[in-house]
């Protein structure tokens, strides 16, 4: 009869300390310094930078930019849907994009699923400005009008003007789960007027945020 080992008393130290990096993070932290992560994990500046390395290439750390502050990534919610697939942990992944996006250019951000031969609105938080698209969560628009029903039907980031209603516009982007399958589509909408002054820069910052949510 096969006898199960038993566990050591002690892990891998280079495991532990990598999860103590990760462990550093409170909620509600966008982002931590370098030495910050050293004070709080007493880890050597050269030390965490080597074990960072490692976890931004798994994708469980982002670097924003060139500034020296990491934030945790999308490999880790990945994880955790993985470890408890549920609607909940799924609207407490994109809510937080969704605003992001809201508050950074100003327009409407939505989630998108495919419902039978239409699209179904799961997530939205509404832009600042005045005039804007109006659309509650749980909307059914349909899926042959609109960036997000052509992201629906399989096409990559897509915009358009005036397609579904005259006055309005919209970029949406495809969201992929690690498996590649199509989870839904990531969507900016306003009016036509602002879209076609600013179409360019509204799709980079869509890019970016699906690029975060890759492989959940």
């Amino acid at each position: 009869m096969a006898v199960k080992p038993a566990a050591p008393e002690e892990g891998v130290g280079a495991v532990d300390r990598a999860l103590s990096i990760l462990l550093a993070f409170r909620a509600g932290e966008a982002a931590l310094s370098l030495a910050e992560l050293a004070r709080r994990t007493g880890l050597y500046k050269s030390t965490l930078l080597r074990l960072m390395a490692s976890l931004e290439r798994a994708g469980m750390l982002l670097r924003d930019g060139t500034a020296a502050e990491w934030r945790l990534g999308p490999a880790l919610v990945g994880l955790g849907l993985r470890a408890a697939a549920s609607e909940s942990l799924l609207e407490a992944v994109l809510l937080p994009v969704l605003r992001r996006l809201a508050e950074d250019t100003g327009e409407s951000a939505s989630f998108y699923v495919r419902d039978g031969e239409n699209r179904l609105c799961r997530f939205r938080i509404e832009g600042r400005h005045a005039v804007r698209d109006h659309l509650p969560p749980g909307s059914l628009l349909p899926l042959d009008r609109g960036a997000a029903g052509h992201v629906l039907r399989g096409a990559g980031l897509t915009v358009t003007l005036g397609e579904r209603d005259p006055e309005l516009a919209a970029v949406a982007a495809p969201v992929f789960a690690s498996t590649g399958a199509l989870l839904g589509a990531l969507c900016l909408s306003g009016t036509a007027t602002r879209f076609a002054r600013k179409r360019e820069a509204l799709s980079a910052i869509l890019a970016r945020a699906v690029a975060e949510l890759r492989g959940l």
